[in-house]
């Protein structure tokens, strides 16, 4: 029997997951961890959290583009995850949200490069397309072109000097305008039948996480994410009086040193 239960799953699904089960046996922080900002996520949910905060906004923002386009999200493969499919007149996209902080980010052919550091994320989005066309072309009986496109999550600066192949390479604010200027490809139907096929979990390999309550997952994650933020904020705050203090401080030397200097 064939389901349709991947519109279930949401944006950010298996990042939030892992940042939730992480965090499950670390227990609350203490009086004068909360006092001072230390962050609550254990070293292991800190991977994951800084990804799904990118997934949430991206997969946000291709809701938000209207009923011409379809998405899904967070669908299963055989060794990674899809972070959300796109699929529309212009064509079908697998859409992978690489979220490295406020950061240069440059592309120059298929080096990606963040602060100075190379990563390999442009030969990860070319794979997933790779294995998202082969599985639709066979659901389908026919090939069914598959665009990879990594959007850099509200990145400090990206700069293009060279484009890699097929992989569309986009800051998460430019994405809705590229998509609106993309060219069409497909027809009406081709995109209604495409939408179908993704939606069948006979498509897509066997999950693990099937049937996760999604709703409880958002409670919990969204505890997670109101006690980061909180520990981010009291951090500021201690870096903010710090800089008071010294100020003062150096204000205060330079009166005296001022006062020495002109007397008599």
């Amino acid at each position: 029997m064939q389901n349709r239960i991947l519109r279930e799953r949401v944006a950010g699904q298996s990042a939030m997951a892992a940042v939730v089960t992480a965090q499950r046996a670390v227990p609350r922080p203490g009086r004068l961890a909360r006092i001072f900002g230390i962050s609550p996520l254990t070293p292991e949910a800190r991977a994951h959290y800084r990804g799904a905060l990118g997934e949430l906004l991206v997969g946000d923002a291709l809701e938000n583009l209207g009923p011409t386009w379809d998405v899904l999200h967070d669908l299963p493969l055989q060794s990674t995850i899809v972070d959300h499919l796109l699929i529309g007149r212009a064509g079908v996209f697998t859409v992978f949200a690489a979220n490295f902080g406020k950061n240069d980010v440059s592309v120059d052919g298929t080096a990606l490069t963040v602060a100075g550091e190379q990563r390999d994320d442009i030969a990860a989005a070319a794979a997933e397309a790779t294995e998202v066309s082969r599985l639709l072309t066979a659901a389908a009986g026919k090939p069914v072109r598959v665009r990879p496109m990594l959007v850099v999550v509200d990145p400090l600066r990206l700069t293009v000097k060279a484009t890699s192949g097929d992989v569309v390479i986009v800051a998460s604010r430019e994405l809705e305008g590229f998509l609106s200027r993309a060219a069409r490809t497909l027809t009406g139907d081709e995109v209604a039948h495409i939408s179908d096929l993704a939606d069948l979990d006979t498509t897509w390999p066997a999950s693990p996480d099937s049937g996760l309550d999604t709703q409880k997952l958002h409670r919990d994650f969204g505890v997670i994410r109101t006690r980061v933020n909180d520990a981010l904020l009291r951090r500021i705050l201690w870096a903010a009086a710090a800089t008071i203090v010294v100020y003062a401080t150096v204000c205060s030397l330079i009166a005296t040193l001022v006062t020495v200097v002109m007397q008599p």
